[in-house]
């Protein structure tokens, strides 16, 4: 990395005024530096004088049984013990016997205390502080069965191994939720940390989270204890290089914050999303330059979101950064909530692809009539979408994948003809496309004027429509022309003559006639209801005119077979009936067979003329009642005719209540 002339004087300026060991810095780049205080301060001085004020006789030999070293530090050793008086394992930690002096003594003591005031689930319990036979204090810890971060961080079977995270992202990112409630919670008790890394992050069998190593800690507040070290007067550089921000190089006046703290978290995330600590350098001109700098390199496959998070997180300027370690905090739940969205989103989004390719075969391929896989990728497509809205209302991935998912229906729906669902679907859109609306008015406005025009046709060819005034008209009319035949013939055979000329039959239809016609006018508006009605109507009213017509014309012409003419009739009922039958209904093929046999038997006994018309009409009336008077109508007709004499019992019932009031 070339180094800009003006940044180079400033990392100079800075190298010069921390006047530190430079080789040490760049062997151990991750390494915390912890500065030396030249002497013992005021403050300090309290602080042992607070140590030696605990009992002697509460020795380590009376109240702690130690047993082998488990682990060590650069100042300091952690021993396994067992403290006697509840019978519990704990992590004992003191000086090494070399390192033994009041300022060792002030900073084991002071991180002792910083521990202890701060009681939050991720920092590790301080039990007590007790004294060594020689007067060194000695610490007692809870013993975290555990693993530190750092060793965990990018490994990704180990993780899967032992806490069965999947995902290695966002098991770290959770660590680090936990870690910044520890840092939140210490700012709102006065604490810095500044040496956040994930060296310092313990993480139990069970997923325990601990922040440790508080032995640099500094206090925002005085309390006049002498307890804790102050911001204010951490001059010097101290932290860990690879992690540090610009102000923890040190200076005349001290610039430490909460911010600071933000500034190592925001390091933090810059680790776990590219897999290696902000500040990198082979040497200590570059790795300061990073640090003073802070421009973090981040590759493009790190989510925009994060990158934003971090770039903040580690901006050079305290004021550029998260206010607090909750509003970082509170911008990496975002994150994840957003990371699930998106995941939601993107699986919805393969769903949509399968769904216009599916629609685009259903458009090319007029024969696919198989809709379901249609619908039901639809309905996939349409709740990850939503989900992901829930989850992320901003997602305008969610919102642009969910309107398109809608409109590819509603195209759909329209192609199909089926406007009032597209228009169901258009509803859900935020803003509907004007042209888009427009044509799914129009599709509604035609399939209205459609389903009218069906209901025409449908209400046109309904057998059902007029049935009852059609049934009695035609037992008026076949009652007539039943009975008048027959009495005519009950008439010759009681002896009385009847004069065959075509006066009387020309008479009779035109009386006949007239009665249809009058009946027709009465009936007109259930008679001409239906395309069946229509059809009857005439083919009765025609019927009637051509035997009116026969007649007229042989009376006219001074015939005197009206044998003939009446034969005449038989074929002119019979094919009148057999037009009908494909128009209204199959079964008057049975009257039109009647009238046929009628014609031919006549040819043969033309003295059976009123037996075989009065028969034949009866077959028609019975078929007509048959079809058109049915068992339903009749017990339609009965209980309407029950409701209308309640009505008039109810009617007459309030008159007389009326009066007798």
């Amino acid at each position: 990395m070339e180094i800009p002339d003006e940044l180079q004087k400033t990392v100079e300026a800075v190298l010069e005024r921390i006047g530190i060991d430079a080789a040490t810095i760049e062997a151990r780049p991750s390494s915390t530096i912890i500065p030396e205080s030249p002497s013992v301060d005021t403050g300090g001085e309290r602080a042992i004088g607070l140590l030696m004020d605990l009992d002697a006789a509460s020795t380590i030999s009376r109240r702690l049984e130690l047993h082998g070293t488990i682990g060590e530090g650069g100042m300091g050793v952690v021993r396994l013990g067992t403290q006697r008086t509840l019978s519990r394992t704990v992590a004992v930690k003191t000086l090494k016997s070399e390192m033994k002096s009041e300022r060792a003594t002030i900073k084991l003591l002071r991180e002792a205390w910083v521990t202890g005031n701060l009681e939050h689930p991720n920092v590790v319990p301080v039990y007590d502080v007790a004294l060594e036979e020689d007067g060194s204090p000695l610490i007692v810890l809870k013993k975290i069965e555990g693993t530190s971060w750092d060793d965990l961080i990018d490994d990704a079977p180990a993780v899967k191994a032992r806490f069965k995270a999947d995902d290695l992202l966002e098991w770290n990112l959770r660590i680090l939720l936990a870690v910044c409630n520890a840092v939140h919670f210490a700012h709102s008790r006065g604490i810095l940390h500044r040496d956040l890394k994930p060296d310092n992050v313990m993480i139990g069998e069970f997923g325990e989270v601990y922040l440790v190593d508080w032995g640099i800690a500094v206090s925002l507040k005085d309390d006049g204890s002498g307890r804790l070290p102050l911001a204010k007067d951490a001059l010097e550089m101290a932290g860990t290089p690879l992690y540090m921000a610009p102000e923890m190089l040190g200076g005349p006046t001290s610039k430490l914050s909460e911010r600071t703290d933000v500034y190592l978290l925001g390091a933090i995330l810059y680790e776990i999303a590219m897999g290696r600590p902000p500040h990198q350098g082979d040497a200590l001109m570059k790795l300061v330059a990073q640090i003073v700098d802070s421009d973090p390199d981040l590759d493009d496959d790190v989510p925009e979101e994060l990158r934003r998070v971090i770039r903040r997180a580690m901006d050079p300027d305290p004021d550029g950064r998260f206010e607090s370690a909750e509003q970082f905090r509170l911008a990496l739940q975002g994150f994840l909530q957003h990371r699930d969205a998106a995941s939601l989103a993107d699986k919805a989004e393969a769903r949509l692809v399968e769904l216009e390719a599916l629609l685009a075969r259903a458009d090319e391929d007029e024969e696919l009539e198989d809709r379901e896989p249609i619908y039901h990728l639809f309905g996939e497509c349409r709740f990850g979408y939503k989900h992901a809205l829930e989850v992320w209302p901003e997602s305008e991935v969610a919102r642009e994948g969910l309107a398109r998912a809608i409109v590819a229906m509603v195209e759909y729906e329209l192609a199909l003809v089926e406007p009032e669902a597209a228009r169901t679907l258009l509803a859900e859109l935020e803003s509907v496309p004007a042209e888009l609306a427009a044509r799914v008015e129009e599709a509604r406005t035609a399939r209205r004027a459609e389903e009218a025009e069906l209901r025409r046709l449908q209400e046109d060819s309904d057998p059902s429509g007029g049935r009852r005034t059609r049934a009695f008209l035609g037992v008026i009319v076949g009652t007539l022309w039943s009975v008048t035949p027959l009495a005519t013939e009950i008439s010759i055979w009681l002896g009385h003559e009847v004069r065959q000329t075509h006066l009387m039959p020309l008479a009779f239809d035109a009386l006949f006639l007239g009665l249809l016609t009058g009946l027709g006018i009465w009936a007109r508006e259930s008679m001409t209801r239906t395309r069946m009605n229509r059809i009857l109507s005439t083919a009765v009213f025609l019927a009637m005119s051509s035997q009116l017509l026969m007649h007229g014309v042989d009376y006219l012409s001074g015939s005197t077979d009206v044998s003939a003419t009446f034969r005449h009739e038989f074929v002119v009922w019979a094919a009148l009936a057999a037009l009908c039958a494909p128009a209204c209904d199959w079964r008057l093929l049975v009257p039109a067979a009647a009238y046929a046999a009628g014609f031919v038997v006549l040819a043969f006994y033309p003295r059976a003329m009123f037996i075989a018309l009065a028969l034949c009409n009866e077959i028609l009336l019975v078929t007509m009642v048959m079809l058109w008077l049915r068992r339903e109508d009749i017990a339609a007709f009965n209980e309407g005719r029950l409701r209308r004499r309640e009505w008039v019992r109810n009617q007459v019932r309030r008159r007389m209540a009326r009066r007798s009031e």
